[in-house]
């Protein structure tokens, strides 16, 4: 079938963390029933035969230790034409890949590292800080699961992971 179960939790595209809660055949198609834990009343119904571009399994340790990596590396970028920003976030947020979440995740980190919104070198609208703040959750909830650490202490937790790579 697809690899997944009842009672996964996988990441979702766009919702990030969730659980499959039951499997539905509807019109004589088989779909898994997603529920968003950050919303436990919104459910999504997901193909089970395309359920591989629209959900993932949780990483591994040894995967996100690459992520985290790969995280490392990232250099502080921001586009100062807020138009173009807005929209490069958005397409990063919307393609569901962990790589682009990380990226966001950390240019997070950077703006906050320079003052946050009393820095002097980037102003960052509300909207901008809405799709870092989005990303920067997904990432931490999925981490939080891998790690095995509670969600309050992900943050720290993951920095200090990120030196000691």
């Amino acid at each position: 079938m697809s690899g997944f179960n009842v009672n996964d939790e996988v990441i979702h595209c766009r919702e990030g963390l969730s659980t499959i809660i039951d499997i539905k055949t509807m019109n004589g198609k088989d779909y898994f029933l997603v529920q968003v834990n950050r919303i436990s009343s919104e459910t999504f119904y997901v193909p089970v035969d395309s359920a591989g571009s629209i959900i993932r399994k949780i990483m591994s340790i040894k995967q996100a230790d690459e992520l985290l990596d790969y995280i490392k590396k990232i250099g502080k970028e921001f586009n100062t034409n807020t138009k173009q920003r807005r929209d490069a976030y958005k397409k990063r947020l919307s393609s569901g890949n962990v790589k682009d979440i990380a990226y966001l995740y950390r240019q997070l980190y950077f703006y906050n590292q320079i003052g946050g919104e009393q820095n002097t070198e980037i102003k960052l609208g509300p909207v901008d800080l809405d799709i870092l703040n989005y990303a920067t959750n997904m990432l931490l909830d999925e981490l939080t699961i891998t790690y095995n650490q509670p969600r309050e202490a992900i943050a720290n937790f993951v920095e200090q992971r990120i030196a000691s790579l």
